[in-house]
């Protein structure tokens, strides 16, 4: 009895999972011919092609498969697909161009209310499985690290396996790898040697000049590997494309640094005099633990917000949100908005996914965890928009560390001006979002403001600013049930309003002043 189609795709699932992509490939390639269009044949068989070097083949297929599905969802990960199949192919341009789709298809989601199926959450792994908390890993790092010094080759604990020897005298429980540094000069004979002793080099997507990473086939550990040169005063790292641009780099800084050798049972190791400086220059605050750190994107010392670094922040941005992973895809929103605080994209993702937590209930993540938080909440109408209120916002943004902020809505304007504004509470709702300083938009409030109702959303300060004497005590009146510690007035910008925009516009836009300006 010829097996179904649900059966044939677990199997070749399965064989993925185990390694054996040859005999996946013998039940997809059928597959693909005789249902195309199929979402789960596509799938697997686009991962396997970039397991098995056929990552060319993988945007046509995955286009056409974007092209056949309709909602927003599937819409975003075959959008994703394509940019990570453009990514592996150094195609940055297109790998941008489609993950920023893929965000787009998100946010949509996010606006009809909806959000990716949420992740299951693993099982904590208990002391004797977890060979990080056993003790197993620091063994094999300082094996390792002993045989390659016997060799004259000095190798020595980076990154985050530098961060937990030095802040916790042991690696860190939730590490996933091992990260040694050499030297440039000893790079090939480094590499070479680590094969000699043992570990199985792993195949990366991109093949870096500087970066690479081997696999230890009985404890299964992976050991990332990373080349330092000296330029100059500074010391660099990274990922070194070298027959690329600037845009395909990602360079890593350091304040020069020297090593020394410190005793282990397995004999004499090389170790960063001052560990400090590299910790700083990587971390800033190192000795804050935060599991939301991402090497690639975090790091405080990268030289610039290089194209392929906004690659690696979106495709995992756009990858945790599709997996329904809402406080971490947060996370990497919120890095790429500390890299680059103009990125509108991430901005309004941020947005989009705190509006979906609040509403599920789940807690906004805090950047880093510990870090004191205080969230500013404010009232405006922004008929409009103008250089007056990109002011205040800024200073409002400039209270603390998050800005929330309520478009008031189209009744609510007439019943205090007894008029309606110029543009419709959605349309201000929107300009006001796009704005750098807002990291989130509300349009349904209580006209007072209430300690009540600030602590429900974990609101620190109010603040407003006001145009007249009389806007200012209506203002307080609205907000005299909040310890004043909690109100903060800012002040007005003088010289420009909505109603100056409205007389300009009704007397002829302008037209009559510039060409006299010209004259």
């Amino acid at each position: 009895m010829a097996k179904k189609l649900d059966e044939l795709l677990l199997e070749a699932k399965d064989l993925i999972t185990r390694g054996k992509l040859n005999d996946a490939d013998e039940i997809l390639s059928p597959l693909r011919r005789e249902h195309p269009l199929s979402q789960g044949v596509a799938r697997l068989w686009c991962s396997l092609a970039m397991r098995t070097g056929r990552d060319a083949d993988v945007p046509a297929y995955a286009a056409r498969i974007y092209a056949h599905v309709q909602n927003d969802f599937h819409k975003a990960h075959w959008a994703h697909v394509l940019g990570t199949a453009n990514f592996i192919l150094l195609d940055l341009p297109t790998a941008c161009t489609h993950f920023v789709c893929a965000l787009n298809h998100l946010m949509t989601l996010a606006k009809t209310g909806k959000v990716p199926p949420q992740r299951e959450k693993t099982e904590i792994q208990q002391a004797g499985d977890n060979v990080f908390v056993s003790g197993e890993a620091e063994k094999l790092l300082w094996m390792t690290c002993a045989t390659l010094a016997k060799l004259g080759i000095p190798v020595f604990p980076y990154a985050g396996t530098l961060l937990g020897l030095v802040r916790n005298g042991s690696l860190l429980d939730f590490d996933k790898d091992l990260d040694i540094a050499v030297w440039m000069e000893s790079w090939k004979t480094c590499c070479s040697m680590l094969e000699e002793i043992g570990w199985v080099r792993a195949s990366m997507r991109i093949e870096y000049a500087n970066y690479r990473d081997y696999v230890h086939p009985k404890l299964g550990i992976t050991l990332d590997v990373c080349g330092l040169q000296t330029q100059g005063q500074r010391i660099v790292g990274g990922f070194s494309l070298p027959d690329r641009s600037a845009e395909y780099q990602r360079v890593s800084v350091f304040p020069q640094f020297d090593l020394i050798q410190r005793s282990t049972e397995y004999g004499q190791v090389w170790f960063p005099r001052q560990p400090e400086k590299i910790l700083t220059a990587f971390y800033g605050d190192w000795r804050t633990p935060n599991p939301n750190w991402d090497t690639v994107i975090s790091a405080r010392n990268l030289q610039s917000f290089t194209l392929l670094v906004r690659c690696y922040a979106y495709h995992r941005l756009a990858q945790r949100w599709l997996l329904g992973d809402l406080a971490k895809a947060w996370c990497y929103a919120h890095q790429i908005a500390l890299k680059d605080p103009d990125d509108v994209l991430a901005l309004r993702s941020r947005q989009w996914m705190e509006r979906a937590m609040m509403r599920l209930g789940k807690e906004i993540p805090i950047w880093p965890k510990n870090q004191q938080q205080r969230r500013v909440y404010t009232r405006m109408v922004a008929d409009l928009f103008h250089e007056g209120h990109v002011n205040f916002l800024q200073a409002a943004r400039a209270l603390g560390t998050h800005l929330t902020v309520c478009v008031v809505s189209d009744e609510r304007v007439l019943e205090n001006k007894g008029k309606l504004p110029v543009m419709q509470q959605a349309e201000r709702a929107a300009v006001v979002s796009a704005c750098k300083y807002v990291d989130a938009v509300m349009t349904d409030t209580p006209a007072s403001v209430t300690k009540a109702f600030m602590q429900q959303h974990g609101f620190d300060i109010y603040t407003f600013a006001c145009a007249s004497e009389q806007e200012k005590l209506d203002k307080y009146k609205l907000c005299e049930t909040l310890p004043i510690q909690m109100i903060q007035e800012l002040e007005y910008t003088h010289g420009i309003s909505t109603s100056d925009l409205v007389a300009r516009i009704l007397d002829g836009a302008g037209s009559k002043r510039v060409s006299e300006r010209n004259k």
